[in-house]
């Protein structure tokens, strides 16, 4: 994608652009695609900043900004908190990882977030997976939280089964009081059954209480289409049991689990955790739990990532971004 009006800024030739509204968004979806690899989730897809964009416009501004040069191109999806005046990433508190989207050249990058430090505001964000990146590595981190995952490389599902024998007993005792697993799309009804169930249970102040938070994920399920998966544990026209997941890549990410209290007795969330989890060994998929160190989520995943949280003032920020001409310097202790 090139934009008009190149900026000479040094030696160092590149065209920058600030996306404050959805229709200037949209138009960045070329370059955005372009920049998007493997390593990044689908929280850095376009289609999940855009839907962002347009469901939190009124809690975080959208200040997203796009820079590229004749040797590489940077995104960074910054957001303008109107509650703390503060700097972030888009996503509200709906995206688990954060990060910005880059490649070749890192001078485009270090304009990119300059043009986000000329607004003199500190950088909230929460949470990113690695630290030790260019622009995490100058800012002020700390540890957050973990996020629990099996790689399912070293696994098969007897294997799997027989780690967790009462887990599976508990499924077979489910299966003959007549629960059944169902499979649907994310473009189903289903998903917004879900999210209007978890919204009941949620009390004030928890994620799903927010109506517009519910919104945003029946909206993302549906634009995800096959790549969301639904399963319920359901018993007639009851869903005792639901799980929302997302395919991404080699990965089944978690997102959502929902229990029906008046089943709470069988455990039939964490029952139908454990089968899904079986079941994407069996198709040669990782999968990942997402943020939180629960519990059962540790019973079944032996591993976990780290994440961390990045805060800095708005001097902290302009003093990690070296000027025009030394990019590759990291700024002095001193």
């Amino acid at each position: 994608m090139r934009l008009p009006n190149p900026t000479l800024q040094g030696t160092f030739l590149f065209r920058l652009k600030v996306a404050r509204g959805i229709a200037e968004i949209e138009r960045l979806r070329p370059a955005w695609d372009s920049l998007f690899h493997s390593e990044l989730t689908l929280f850095q897809s376009h289609r999940w900043n855009l839907l962002a964009a347009r469901c939190f416009a009124d809690r975080e501004a959208p200040y997203f900004i796009f820079c590229e040069s004749d040797n590489g191109a940077a995104i960074v999806p910054a957001v303008r908190r109107r509650e703390a005046d503060a700097m972030g990433l888009a996503g509200e508190l709906l995206f688990d990882y954060r990060d910005y989207l880059a490649r070749g050249d890192e001078k485009p990058l270090l304009a990119a977030w300059r043009k986000l430090s000329e607004l003199g505001l500190p950088l909230d964000i929460t949470a990113v997976r690695h630290p030790n990146a260019a622009i995490w590595n100058r800012l002020p981190t700390q540890h957050f939280s973990r996020a629990p995952r099996l790689h399912c490389a070293g696994w098969t599902r007897d294997r799997f089964t027989h780690s967790h024998a009462r887990a599976f007993s508990r499924l077979r005792k489910l299966e003959r009081m007549g629960l059944a697993i169902c499979e649907y799309p994310g473009d189903s009804r289903m998903a917004a059954h879900i999210y209007h169930l978890r919204a009941r249970q949620s009390a004030p102040g928890e994620i799903f209480h927010d109506p517009v938070r519910v919104e945003f994920m029946i909206e993302a399920c549906r634009a995800e289409e096959n790549a969301c998966e639904i399963f319920t544990l359901e018993h007639g026209s009851t869903v005792a049991a639901a799980l929302v997941t997302f395919r991404d890549g080699n990965c089944r990410r978690f997102y959502t689990t929902y229990y029906d209290h008046a089943w709470a007795r069988y455990s039939p969330g964490v029952t139908l955790l454990f089968e899904i989890s079986r079941r994407s060994i069996e198709q040669g998929l990782d999968f990942d739990f997402m943020t939180g160190e629960q519990a059962y989520k540790l019973r079944i995943a032996p591993d976990a990532e780290d994440l961390y949280c990045v805060r800095a003032s708005s001097e902290e920020l302009r003093a990690a971004l070296p000027a025009p001409g030394v990019a590759g310097q990291k700024p002095s202790a001193a």
